[in-house]
Formats: structure tokens, sequence, C-alpha cells
């Protein structure tokens, strides 16, 4: 009995001097962690801000080694193992056809991401070089691949509209040359009868890998409406007779087709289209024909047509 009181009074002894042993050993190293320390590491380097004029091709460092002053514990909350940093190209220099960085502005650069509790003593103080490849802009169409089937008795107001209808595209020349246009993904609407308004992507070319785009898609947007349709007799005008001459048309009036919204062809009247023969394009004067041309016609009207494409004549000495 006495053995076994011995024996746990020991085990509660030793439980108790390591549990003293690991506060003195905390204690010891937070007390070290306050203390300033020296060390040698080395910063990946990102290149950020290039100019939007240049692609940059390679770069003289992709590393820098430094020497850093800091507490123990900013080591050890930093973490600079595979750190990196920025280097703002926004500040590039230019001297004859080299670009460079000069070692005060990119340290000033790096310090500015470090903890104010960090102390740059030492770093590479080599300049940076940099080779670029000049790029340039390029403005081209953009080519709908768009099959845009109506239903019956439904027309589309004017046509269809792109937005924007062209793009920006910059890159270096021996790519961009290569673009006349920028193809849409394609597009069938078949039975159509409602307005259309539908985001369409652009099909950027994969093998342009230094080439940017101003855009990535384009809206298609169409007015569809249910028409409505009349047909004005309209008088033919002659132009270009010879003095002295008269001239009849026969007939005298050709059928013109106008075909739009209701509302807008309820309001046209004759006067709002004039058809015209010209006798001066009559190249045989022996023939008796002329063909006929609209002149003039209600922006209004989705489809004008002319029903008769030539008139015959005969002429009248006044």
């Amino acid at each position: 009995m006495i053995d076994k009181i011995k024996k746990g009074l020991n085990k509660r002894k030793v439980k108790l001097f390591l549990v003293f042993l690991l506060c003195s050993s905390l204690a010891w190293f937070i007390s070290n962690l306050g203390e300033q320390y020296t060390d040698n590491t080395t910063f990946d380097i990102y290149y950020g801000s290039t100019p939007d004029s240049l692609l940059l091709n390679s770069v003289s460092k992709r590393n820098i080694k430094v020497r850093l002053r800091a507490s123990g514990f900013q080591f050890l909350m930093f973490g600079f193992k595979n750190k990196t940093v920025v280097v703002d190209l926004s500040e590039l220099e230019k001297k004859g056809s080299k670009y460079f960085v000069s070692p005060t502005t990119y340290r000033s650069q790096i310090e500015s991401q470090l903890s104010k509790f960090i102390t740059v003593e030492e770093m590479d103080r080599d300049t940076l070089f940099f080779d670029f490849q000049r790029l340039f802009k390029k403005k081209v169409p953009v080519l709908p691949k768009v099959t845009i089937d109506l239903e019956q008795n439904y027309l589309m107001d004017k046509s269809y509209t792109l937005l924007p209808d062209s793009i920006t595209v910059l890159g270096p020349k021996k790519e961009i040359d290569t673009l006349t246009g920028i193809a849409t993904q394609t597009l069938v609407l078949p039975r159509s009868t409602s307005d259309i308004s539908k985001e369409l992507k652009l099909n950027l070319p994969t093998s342009l890998k230094n080439t940017k785009y101003s855009d990535y898609s384009v809206t298609l947007s169409a007015k569809i409406f249910k028409f409505s349709e009349r047909v004005f007799e309209v008088p033919v005008e002659v132009i270009n007779v010879p003095e002295g001459v008269g001239i009849r048309t026969f007939p005298e009036k050709v059928s013109v087709l106008s075909r739009g919204r209701l509302s807008t062809v309820k309001e046209l009247g004759v006067s709002d289209f004039v058809v015209t023969a010209d006798y001066a394009n009559l190249k045989d004067k022996d023939e008796n024909v002329l063909e006929l041309k609209l002149t003039k016609r209600p922006d209004s009207v989705a489809v004008v047509q002319l029903r008769e494409n030539k008139v015959e004549f005969i002429l009248k000495r006044q």
C-alpha cells in the first residue's frame, strides 16, 4: 500500500517537472522571438503594370537576394519562403533602345511591400533590364454568323444590329495582320415573332497567343413586328426628255407595294413615293422601253417594291 502511494507521488512529481519545463521553454522561446535577427532570403519577382503598348519577352532577373533584419516574431509571421514581390513597370526607364528599372527604384518598391518592422540591410544592386516587343492596335469588324427566320406575316425593322459591330485588337504586328474580322458564335432563330436581344460570344482565334481583345462578346438586337401592306398607284415621271419633245408612258401609273407596321402604312399616301424613268439612259433610240426607278420612298416603311420595272413610251412632237 505504501509502495503504491510512493509511486503515485513520484509520477506526480514527474508531471509537475514536465509542466514547469514546458512553461520555462515556452517563456525562453517567446523571449527569444522578441530579439532582433538578420537572415538571408530570396524573393521571386513578379513584374506588373507592363505598358499597354509593349509585350514583355524576357527579363534579366526573376528573383532577387536580400538580407533582412527583423524580430523573431516578424520572421515567424511574415514567412519569407517562396515570397513574391512586385516590381511595378509603370516606373520603367528607357535609354536608347534599352528598357530598365534602377536598383534604387525597385528597392523602394520592395521595401514598401514589407512590414515597417522589417529592415532591408542588403539587396542585389543589379539594374533590371527588359526585352519588349512592340504591340499594335487594329480595329476589325465583327462577322455575324446569324440566321433569323421570321414567321409568316412578320418582318424585321430594317436589319438586326450588333453592338459593338467592331472590336479593337492589341498584339504583335505579325499576329494582328492575319485578322480581317472576328466571327460570332453561330445562332439560328427559327419562326421568330418578337423582338430579339441576345448576347453572342466571339470566336477568338486561339492561335494568336499574345493578342488581346477589347470585347469578348457582342449584343444582337432586332425589332420584329407583324406587318400590314398597301399598294399605291404612283405616276411615272420621265426626266431628261429633249426640248420640244413630249412623252407618254404606258401605263402612266405603276403599282408600288408598301409593307410595314399597320400604324405607319395607314398614314402613307401617293405623294410619299416618286417613280422616275430617265430618258438619258436609253441606249438605243429605236427602243420604246424605259427602266423605272423608285427615287423617293418613306424611311419608316420596312419594304417598298416596284411591281413593274419597265414601261413602254411614245414620243410626241410639240
